[in-house]
């Protein structure tokens, strides 16, 4: 066993998006709150998130605000969690790009190191990582257990408002 899913959620966000193929941030955060919820984790135990991470100006603030949200539901502290894409090492697959980054993250897990985000230069001035709980992985490093077993989230996101989340 390499690794156990906890929870899940999945939603769509109807008519909450402002057109058939832009995100929206409240869908986004709520199936992630709910995953964490039914996993019965506080957001502080995630060390690393495989997030859908699409490369665009706009998906990617927009996941970034999501995580973000759903993460202050229960923590304030920042920069902690890593995150990642397996879209910046095999590129995008359409319909199968979540279940390549549950691939990703599994492996991760079994030899406990975080894969680094590859051609990362800078990030999205969108994004606010400094007030947020998330850093960019840019390099191959260990992953300690600590006190805490690893414990993850993967985010994948389709067209037409569909968002899941496991841990």
């Amino acid at each position: 066993i390499h690794a156990v899913v906890l929870g899940s959620a999945i939603n769509n966000d109807g008519s909450g998006k402002v057109n058939y193929l832009a995100p929206s941030v409240d869908g986004q955060a709520s199936a992630i709150a709910e995953a964490l919820d039914i996993a019965g984790l506080t957001a502080d135990t995630i060390s690393y998130v495989e997030t859908h991470g699409t490369g665009t100006r706009l998906g990617d603030p927009i996941e970034i605000s999501a995580l973000t949200q759903a993460f202050r539901h229960t923590t304030d502290a920042n920069q902690f969690c890593a995150i990642g894409s397996t879209k910046t090492n095999i590129g995008h697959l359409d319909t199968a790009a979540g279940v390549a980054g549950f691939v990703k993250t599994v492996q991760a897990l079994k030899h406990q190191q975080l894969p680094p985000s590859l051609n990362f230069n800078a990030p999205n001035p969108m994004i606010d990582f400094e007030e947020s709980p998330f850093y960019i992985n840019n390099k191959l490093q260990a992953w300690p257990a600590g006190d805490e077993a690893r414990r993850a989230g993967i985010s994948s996101l389709g067209v037409g408002g569909t968002n899941a989340h496991i841990v």
